[in-house]
């Protein structure tokens, strides 16, 4: 079944996050869901975070969230996929992919010259071979490390 890929509506924050819930909430969350809900609200029509939806039967069934970041190294700009979420009974529909596709077309869209995505080594989709599978190259040469800052 093909899905509708739009921006995330004022209407659809209700359903991104009771996707979370069923991912696995994240413990920074507040339990009634406001701080998910202000961020999501705060990125409806941002177009330097562009966050879109699949909608199925008029359910939201999906979303990816991107983030443009602008190197001083590079030519350009890089989209970077920073979340990509399929509820459980819509997976292997194909609904992820097209949700990748629309965020390249933004990419494009928005002039950037590169697109990534990082993903745990433990994720499912990481051992299927998702990305991959869509064209993507895992970069061997290049390390991540993260230092959380405490401010709060």
């Amino acid at each position: 079944m093909s899905s509708h890929i739009r921006p995330l509506q004022e209407t659809d924050v209700d359903a991104v996050i009771e996707l979370h819930r069923e991912l696995g909430w994240n413990p920074a969350f507040q339990a009634d869901g406001t701080t998910l809900r202000q961020r999501l609200s705060a990125l409806i029509g941002e177009a330097s975070a562009p966050l879109l939806v699949a909608v199925q039967d008029m359910q939201v069934v999906g979303y990816i969230h991107g983030e443009i970041i602008t190197y001083l190294l590079f030519a350009g700009r890089e989209m970077l996929i920073s979340e990509v979420f399929v509820k459980e009974q819509a997976r292997g529909q194909g609904v992820g992919s097209e949700l990748v596709a629309a965020m390249e077309q933004e990419a494009a869209r928005q002039r950037c010259f590169r697109i990534s995505v990082m993903n745990s080594r433990e994720r499912e989709s990481y051992k299927r071979n998702f990305y991959p599978s869509l064209g993507y190259n895992e970069r061997s040469q290049v390390a991540n490390f993260v230092k959380r800052l405490d401010w709060g």
